[in-house]
Parts: structure tokens; sequence; C-alpha cells
């Protein structure tokens, strides 16, 4: 639309005048610089093999595609433009190529039945299980891409996970490093515990200014303010839009009949499952060795073992998993695309699906039951057939004064008054937000990034139009920008005093916990004596693992790195808690072992964990071991966007 303005506005002497300052440049540096590639066009360069700014960003454009229907709803598309995320993703890329170009130098390849075989399997080319050559083609058409240049761009990428996936098959663990490993994760601990706790709301004391001004002035970087901006904005919204008088019944059937097939309920499938959760940053090895894990389990549930006996033991979706994993009906758009698509390919006969793959980890799904979809009569239709014709009309009549809005704004992109004036639109507020988001509009990933974009933040422009939903748009202006500073000390005052008090009870309760331990210490008395004479909490805590959050989660996590008592000697210590402190007698440690129960399963997952690990620490050294042998430049400032 902004285009299609500029291009009707370039005409006359206008035209010509742009058109001979153009010819300056073009006469002074040659018309092939504006055609070519230059140096100024690389983002990395490894060895002699260079990743061009075009290069970078449309594989950089495809991962965050990836992402987003990975991950659904919870994708965040503000989070995925950094450029921390984007260097991430450069190293990705420059380490691919080292892979390359060691593959290369090795000499290894893969043969065209090998290249074939795996193409076969892949299920995006197959019908009931079978490979599709009509499929494979038309998906292939679909994507832009010829036959043969999906085959070459699969041969590079086998030969470029040869070298990884080589050092993953020939890694092992031995007996030795799966006891070992067992023993430290499964290790027990029993101890006792007395609890100091921090009374704050107990401490009566009064601070100084002078106290409260020299802790501000040597932590003023915790009081700091965010850096915020104030919006104003226009909104558009098809939903506002009157779209005139709805159609008679005559037009309304002659619809309905022609998208009969449309009006059904959706099928419905009753559906459980087992979740492996796996941490967004976990490393390669944590992820395959949960998709192991997984890949067991449905094995299992195939060979005949009760799915919503092992949802209860293995699966790790508190929402679901006492319930044997059950989800419940479920209809198409509820659940996040990985799952939904593997969840509609399972049949009663076969309800067993392999490994899914979502944000929150692997999944194995479970087909109970199917519920068809129905039909619907006109009369149950009718009120969908006017709502959609009522739709498409405001759906046009918006299209017609977006265009027209922009096009007033661009006359003047400084303000967004005269425009709105014009077409009767109100200028709304927002703000101040911080980058982070807001309430409302500023709770939009997209308005939140153009309202720190160069253009609206330090040009003072109006922005291009933001899509908050289909046929609902907003353009934006910045009123204020509120930089980071320091707090005022009376605004702040009340949180110092507050953390002097927290600060004053938890050195208090230290103090209390270290004479506790050195009268205990002295023999005067028992622990749990001395502790019940001073009106403490005092437990006694046995086979405790590294997970437990009894007493408290703090307080284990500092247990299991104290020592091991020696000679039936216990590890004495005055410990932190959530809420204080503690004083703790380490009376054993136990190394851990496998349970009688599931032994075998549990081996099975230690060796595989151990030797993925290996697997990741030595596919990491090859990485370190290419990376200094070759030549990468990178030009960081090249990778914004």
């Amino acid at each position: 639309m902004v285009l299609q303005s500029i291009r009707e506005r370039l005409t006359g002497i206008l035209a010509f005048a742009i058109l001979g300052i153009l010819v300056v440049p073009f006469a002074l540096v040659g018309v092939n610089q504006y055609f070519t590639s230059s140096s100024q066009n690389i983002v990395a360069r490894i060895n002699d093999t260079e990743i061009t700014t075009n290069d970078f960003n449309q594989s950089f454009s495809n991962y965050r595609r990836r992402m987003q229907s990975l991950m659904g709803e919870a994708y965040n598309p503000v989070e995925f433009d950094q450029l921390t995320v984007r260097r991430q993703h450069l190293d990705d890329l420059i380490d691919q190529e080292l892979l390359t170009q060691a593959a290369l130098d090795m000499g290894l390849d893969v043969d065209d039945e090998t290249l074939a075989t795996e193409i076969r399997r892949i299920p995006a080319f197959q019908v009931d299980g079978e490979f599709n050559v009509d499929v494979y083609q038309a998906r292939l058409q679909a994507q832009g891409m010829t036959p043969k240049r999906f085959q070459n761009e699969m041969r590079a990428q086998f030969i470029v996970t040869q070298l990884p996936r080589n050092i993953s098959a020939s890694s092992i663990a031995t007996a030795s490093e799966i006891n070992d490993f067992i023993a430290l994760v499964e290790q027990e601990r029993t101890f006792n515990v007395a609890l100091v706790p921090a009374k704050t709301d107990e401490l009566v004391v009064e601070f100084t200014d002078e106290q409260v001004s020299a802790w501000y002035e040597n932590h003023n970087e915790d009081y700091m303010s965010e850096e915020q901006v104030i919006i104003e904005y226009v909104e558009l919204d098809a939903g506002d839009i009157d779209a005139g008088p709805p159609p008679d019944d005559a037009m309304l059937r002659e619809q309905f009949e022609a998208q009969k097939a449309r009006f059904v309920s959706p099928e419905q499938r009753l559906v459980s499952h087992i979740l492996l959760e796996v941490s967004p940053d976990a490393d390669e090895a944590e992820i395959e060795t949960a998709r192991q894990t997984a890949e067991d389990l449905a094995k299992r549930a195939r060979a005949g073992e009760d799915f919503a006996q092992l949802a209860r033991e293995y699966s790790q979706d508190q929402g679901s998993a006492a319930e044997g994993g059950d989800l419940g009906w479920v209809e198409p758009g509820v659940m996040v695309e990985a799952f939904e698509t593997a969840m509609y390919e399972l049949s009663l006969d076969s309800p067993i699906s392999d490994p899914v793959q979502t944000a929150y980890g692997w999944h194995v799904i479970d087909l109970r039951d199917i519920r068809e979809s129905t039909g619907m009569t006109f009369e149950e239709a009718k009120a969908t057939l006017v709502n959609e014709y009522q739709d498409d009309a405001a759906a046009r009549i918006f299209l017609d004064r977006a265009d027209e809005l922009v096009d007033l704004v661009y006359e003047d992109p400084t303000t967004l008054e005269s425009a709105a004036m014009v077409m009767g639109l109100q200028v709304h507020e927002a703000g101040p937000f911080p980058r982070s988001g807001g309430e409302g509009i500023a709770a939009n990933p997209e308005v939140i990034q153009t309202a720190f974009s160069d253009l609206v933040l330090l040009q003072g422009s109006v922005s291009d139009p933001i899509n908050l939903d289909e046929n609902r748009l907003v353009m934006i202006k910045l009123k204020k920008h509120l930089p980071a500073a320091i707090k005022p000390i009376d605004e702040v005052r009340d949180e110092i005093v507050a953390t002097l008090r927290d600060n004053m009870a938890r050195d208090l309760a230290r103090t209390q916990a270290e004479e506790l331990l050195a009268t205990a210490l002295d023999g005067e008395a028992s622990l749990e004596t001395l502790a019940a004479d001073a009106g403490l909490d005092y437990s006694s805590h046995e086979a405790v693992k590294r997970n437990t959050q009894v007493p408290d989660a703090m307080l284990v996590q500092e247990v299991f790195r104290l020592g091991k008592p020696v000679e039936g000697k216990p590890v004495d210590a005055v410990l932190p808690t959530s809420g204080g402190f503690a004083v703790v007698e380490l009376t054993e440690v136990k190394p851990g072992e496998f349970s009688e129960e599931n032994a075998q399963f549990m081996k099975l997952q230690v060796e595989r964990a151990v030797a993925n690990g290996v697997a990741s620490q030595e596919a990491s050294a090859l990485m370190r071991q290419l990376r200094t042998a070759a030549d990468v430049q990178v030009y960081e400032q090249r990778i914004t966007n």
C-alpha cells in the first residue's frame, strides 16, 4: 500500500529529480557494485567459504519458523530476535560448515541407494506408510524445490551428520562409569537438623537515614528503573465496522449447499500421553537420552504393558500423570502442531505413537477412542453463514480504510492527529511500559519491538501498520521516552528498610545457629535437646535424595555439598535455608544403587545417559579442534536485523 502510494507520487518533475540524484552514485561507483555481493555482504568466513548476509537471514528465518511451529502459543518473536540468539545461530552455521569441510576432507560420502532409502522413509512423502512418488513431487513443488536440489541438500546433510553420528555410535559407557553415575545421582544422605528461622516480623528496629543512605549509595544498581516508553496509537478494527444488513435466506441456503462439507462438528479423540520433560537449554545428550527413554516406553506399551501405569510411573506432566496420562477428549486446535499431527496419524488398530518432540519435551501418545464428526443442518449453520458474510463485508471495508489510513500517515509521518481526525478515529495512549511489555496492546510482542525500534524511538516517526489480529491493526508513535535511571531514594526507602530488616534477621539467625553448633560440639547437650530448649524445630531425615524438598529445598542442596562423615564421626555445619539458617549433623552418606524393581530398565537408561554424555563431550572436543585449526572470521555487527 505504501509502495503503491510512492509509485503514484513519483511522476513529472519529482521523478526526474530523483532519477538525476541516483545517476551520480551509479556513475561514480559503477552499476555492477549494486548488483553483486561484496565483502560487506559477508557475516562470516570459514577458511575459504563465506556465509553471506542473505544466507544467514534466510537460515535464521527458517529457524524461527521451526521454533514457532514447535512452541505454538509459547513462542515469543521478541525473544527469538535478540542478538545473542542470532549469534548462537551463526555459530551453529559455522560449526555445520566446519563439519562439512572436515567430512569432505576425509572423503565421506553417501551412496545413492542409502540416500534413496532415507528419502523413502520420510513420513511426509508416504501414504499409508508407503513412499508415494506423486506426494513426494507435490510436496517439493509446494516448497519451490526440485527433486535434484532436495537430493543434493539431503546428501549434504547426511555427510555433515556422519562425523557426529559415528562419534555417538562409538561412544560407550563402561560398567564402572555406570556404577559411579548411579552412585552419585541416586546417593542418599541421612542427617539431623535444627532450623533457626530469620524472624523478620518480630524484629523491632529503626534504621537511621544514614544507614538507609549508605545502603542506597552502595547498592544503587539494585534500584534502577527500567527504560520505558509511552506511546500514542490509532486502532483500526474490522469488528467495529458496520457491515450492513445480513443477506436473505435464499442467498444463505445457496452458500450452505456450496459449502455443505464444512458444516460438521470436528472429530474428537480420547488420548493419554507420557511426557518426558526436556529443558529448552538442554544439550544434545539430554535430548537424545529422553528420546530413547520415550522410545522404550512406547515399545513397552505396544508389547502390552498398561499405558496408564507407565504414565503414572514415568510421566513428568504434573497435570495428567496421576490420572494415567489422561488428556480427555481433544479436538483440532487444542494441542501444539507436532502433538496434534502425531495424534491424528494414530488409529485404534495402532494406538501408540513414536516419540513426539514439542517445546515441553518428548511425548508418547495413546489413542483410546475416536468420536466421529457429525453434520449440521441449515438452521444450525445459518448463524455461522451470516457472521461470515458480515465479517467478509467488514473485512473489505477494513482493507479500504487501512489503505486510506496508511496514505494519510505517509503524508505526515510525524503525527497521528491529522489522520485520526480525517478518519474519525481516536488517538489512544499506552504505557509507560518497558522492553518486557505492559498491558493492553503493550503486551503484543510486535508492538513492543516496534515501540523500541529506531524508527519510532530514535526518529520519532509513526510506525508501519502492526497487525494485532486478523483485520485489526494499530499504528503507533512515541509520546515520551523514559530512560533507565536510579530511582530517587524516597521512592525506594521502604524497599531498602525491608532489605536491611531481612539482612539483620538473617544475621541474627546465623549467629544463633553458630552459637547452637558451638554448644553442641562442646558436648554439653545433644543438638535435639538444645533445639528443644531454644524452641526450635528439630527433625531427623533418613535416606534423603537430591531432589527432596523436605525439610527445605535449599538446605537439601547444601547438605549434598558437604563432605562425607569419616569413621562414623558426623559432619557438623551451619547451612543457609530459604527462611534462615540451620544446624546440620550429617551422619551417613550411602552411595546410590539400582533398585530391584525395574533394575534392567534403569540400567539401560543410565547406560544411555552416560554414553550420550561421553558422545556429547567428544563431539564438543571435535568442534573445538576444528575451530582451532580453522581460519574463522565473524562480522557480528552485520547479523542484526
